[in-house]
């Protein structure tokens, strides 16, 4: 991939996606459990995320 491309990719990730920063001790169950759970599943951490705080907020469409 060009550069142009990935600064454009950049830019639009920039503009249609907001970003939050959490921190987990890695020394942690929780740590271990996430690992876990993204090593079983072949998941990322924004999907887990993503699936739990639209299942929080009860939306049926976590896109809108």
């Amino acid at each position: 991939m060009g550069k142009k491309s990935t600064r454009s990719k950049d830019k639009y990730n920039e503009e249609a996606y907001a970003r939050y920063t959490f921190r987990v001790r890695k020394n942690s169950l929780l740590y271990e459990q996430i690992q876990e759970f993204m090593n079983k599943k072949g998941t990322s951490l924004n999907y887990i995320l993503t699936e739990l705080l639209t299942k929080h907020f009860r939306l049926k469409n976590p896109d809108n």
